[in-house]
C-alpha cells in the first residue's frame, strides 16, 4: 500500500513539477518582455533611443564593481551589498532626471515658439504648414515634438489625436493649455493668432515668477542638501576610522534599530525640506 502511494505521489510530482516550471517560465519571460518594452518605451518618450539589454548589462557590470571596489576598502558585506544594490536604481533615476530636464526646457521655449506660431498665422498660413515649417527653425528639444507632431499628421493621424499624443508625451498644464486653444479654434473658430499671443504672455510671467521664486529658495535647498548630507559623509568617515566599532551597528539589533530611525530621520527631512522649498505658481 505505501508503495503505491509512494508511487502515485512521485507520478504526481512528475507530472506537476515540468508543467509549474513551464508556466513559470512563460511567465517570467513575459513579465520580462512588458518590462524592456516599458523601459523602451519611457526612452523614447524623451527621444533616447537605447536598447534595455544594453543598460541592464551596464547595471549588472556597475553592481558587481561597486561590490568589489567596497569589499576591498573594508566595508562591511551587508553595506557592500546594499551599496551594490543601489547602482540598479541609477537607470531610473537618470531617466526621471532627463525626463524633468527635458520638459523643462519644453515649458520654456514653448512661449517662443507660439509666439512665433501666431506671426505665421497672422500672415495668411495655415495651422499645418505654419507649425510643419516652425518645426524645422527651433532648437531641441520642441523641434523633436514638431517634427513627430508633423509626421504623424502626414501618416494620415488626424490632427486632434496628434494633439493629445503630444500633450501626452509632455504631461504639463502649458501643453495642455496649447493643444486646447488649437482644438477650440478649429471646432468653434476665431483669431488662433491673438490667443496664442495672449497665452504666451501669459505664461511668459509665469515662467518669470517661477524662476523669481527658485532664485529666492535655492539657498534654503542648498541648505537642505548639506544638512542631510553631513550624517551620511559622518557615518562613512567613522566607518573608514573605526571599521570594528562600527561594524557592530550590522551584527547587534540594536544598531539595526539605530540605522532605522537614522534613515527614517534623513528621509523625512528630505521630504519636510523638499516641501518647504517647493511653491506651486
Amino acid at each position: 500500500m505505501l508503495n503505491l502511494v509512494a508511487a502515485a505521489f512521485a507520478t504526481g510530482l512528475a507530472l506537476i513539477v515540468p508543467t509549474a516550471w513551464h508556466l513559470t517560465s512563460v511567465a517570467a519571460r513575459k513579465l520580462h518582455q512588458a518590462h524592456e518594452q516599458a523601459a523602451k518605451q519611457r526612452f523614447a518618450d524623451i527621444f533616447i533611443f537605447i536598447e534595455p539589454a544594453r543598460i541592464a548589462r551596464f547595471s549588472a557590470a556597475a553592481m558587481f564593481a561597486v561590490l568589489v571596489v567596497a569589499l576591498l576598502l573594508g566595508a562591511p558585506l551587508l553595506l557592500s551589498v546594499v551599496l551594490s544594490l543601489l547602482v540598479l536604481l541609477i537607470p531610473r533615476m537618470a531617466w526621471s532626471r532627463m525626463r524633468a530636464s527635458r520638459q523643462h526646457r519644453l515649458t520654456h521655449q514653448l512661449p517662443d515658439a507660439m509666439l512665433l506660431l501666431a506671426g505665421r498665422l497672422r500672415s495668411g498660413q495655415g495651422l499645418t504648414q505654419a507649425i510643419a515649417q516652425l518645426a524645422e527653425h527651433q532648437p531641441a528639444p520642441i523641434t523633436q515634438e514638431f517634427q513627430l507632431l508633423t509626421r504623424k499628421q502626414r501618416l494620415g493621424m488626424p490632427f486632434d489625436r496628434a494633439l493629445s499624443e503630444l500633450g501626452a508625451r509632455v504631461p504639463t498644464a502649458d501643453y495642455a493649455l496649447f493643444a486646447t486653444a488649437i482644438r477650440v479654434a478649429r471646432e468653434l473658430g476665431g483669431n488662433l493668432g491673438e490667443t496664442l499671443e495672449r497665452l504666451a504672455e501669459s505664461m511668459r510671467r509665469r515662467l518669470a515668477m517661477e524662476n523669481k521664486i527658485r532664485a529666492l529658495t535655492s539657498q534654503g535647498l542648498l541648505q537642505g542638501w548639506i544638512v542631510g548630507l553631513l550624517p551620511i559623509l559622518l557615518f562613512m568617515a567613522l566607518l573608514i576610522m573605526e571599521p570594528v566599532v562600527m561594524r557592530e551597528m550590522f551584527l547587534r539589533p540594536l544598531g539595526w534599530c539605530a540605522l532605522s530611525v537614522i534613515v527614517l530621520l534623513e528621509l523625512a527631512g528630505f521630504f519636510v525640506i523638499r516641501r518647504i522649498v517647493r511653491i506651486d505658481v
